[in-house]
């Protein structure tokens, strides 16, 4: 059964260099896009709601582009599709960025049964801000978070990235003070990997490396765990328990729908996604593809072993038709030190994580 839901707003102000995800910055299509993507999600809801009368929901996730770029009325056009089909006790996200956050927007978004926040700070440098031309301030970003605590956000994340071509220890140090002072409960940190179709990504640029990325790495992890902070995920951080349930969700190989351009969902068949381009979507002469996929298990055992939590090896079993101690003996026995188990879950130690995609290659191997 499909209790989640991914929503993909393709919209931007302004394109970030580090970008390759599906968006526009022309803003006049939104309300074409909204007609169609309304569309998509009653007749899917509807259907899921024939199906069983008590679907619910667990957990929405608004994230884009740039969620907040839709106004107020067209937030509340969009959201109020999922009014009667959210569970209240659920988690539902929605990611914006500081220069386009008003309090108004805010209050929308929380009448709206929006319960969580997702703020893309990227950086408190102003420098490294126009290099990945973003259009807000350090004060802004701030600012930003204040605004979220006063329109009753209980539940608020930031997104910070590391490994700037020349930052040094003493930057990455400042970023960390910087959110550490914003004194709230969730953090996701990214290393700055450039696509080739992203604007650095074609002007040459080139990141911090390896060796510099992964002493950056420590570092965050040291300064958050000292303060309190639970390295749940490779890239999250969470305090008082305030985990990120839908990334959770998929992480722990479950199915979501995948609604709107540029969204991927996942159902029995696999994941999905809307073909051709934002154009062909809004004139409504796109469909559905799902991805080839030869070894879907090893994409569950990827996703389950970036987290504390770990892989679900009874669930895995069943759903794939293996034996997961049996078929990848290999790699357990080798890499016993990095491992634990646990009610029927395996996940790994820290030293573990710091090697997991040295251990991902030897269960690829295995297949």
């Amino acid at each position: 059964m499909i209790e989640s839901a991914y929503l993909h707003i393709p919209f931007c102000q302004s394109i970030c260099t580090y970008c390759a995800f599906e968006r526009s910055a022309n803003l006049k299509q939104i309300d074409q896009w909204l007609d169609v993507i309304c569309d998509e999600v009653q007749n899917t809801l509807k259907q899921a709601k024939q199906n069983d009368p008590t679907f619910k929901l667990k957990t929405i996730y608004f994230g884009g582009g740039t969620p907040s770029v839709l106004s107020c009325a067209q937030l509340e056009r969009l959201a109020s599709l999922f009014a009667d089909v959210f569970d209240p006790y659920g988690e539902w996200t929605i990611e914006a960025n500081p220069e386009s956050i008003t309090l108004e927007w805010l209050q929308t978004a929380r009448r709206l049964m929006i319960n969580r926040i997702s703020i893309g700070i990227q950086t408190f440098d102003v420098k490294r801000l126009q290099t990945l031309n973003r259009h807000h301030t350090p004060l802004q970003a701030k600012q930003a978070v204040a605004l979220c605590r006063q329109a009753g956000f209980e539940s608020i994340s930031v997104d910070l990235i590391y490994g700037f071509a020349k930052q040094t220890m003493a930057d990455l140090n400042a970023d960390l003070d910087a959110f550490l002072e914003l004194d709230i409960d969730h953090l996701s940190i990214y290393s700055l990997i450039l696509e080739p179709d992203s604007a650095l990504g074609k002007r040459g640029y080139v990141p911090l490396d390896e060796y510099e990325n992964a002493l950056m790495y420590e570092q965050i992890d040291k300064r958050l765990t000292q303060s309190d902070f639970e390295h749940y995920e490779v890239s999250s951080f969470a305090r008082n328990q305030k985990y990120g349930l839908h990334n959770s969700l998929i992480w722990d190989d479950g199915q979501y729908f995948g609604f709107g351009f540029g969204a991927i969902g996942r159902d029995e068949q696999g994941l999905y996604h809307h073909s051709g381009t934002l154009k062909q979507y809004i004139q409504k002469q796109s469909h559905l593809e799902y991805e080839e996929n030869p070894n879907p298990w090893f994409d569950a055992i990827m996703t389950g072993l970036r987290t504390t939590m770990g892989l679900n090896v009874l669930k895995w079993n069943l759903r794939y038709g293996f034996d997961f101690k049996q078929r990848y003996a290999h790699v357990l026995n080798q890499y016993s030190e990095c491992f634990i188990e646990q009610n029927d879950r395996i996940s790994l130690t820290k030293q573990g994580m710091e090697i997991l995609d040295t251990i991902l290659v030897e269960f690829l191997m295995e297949d």
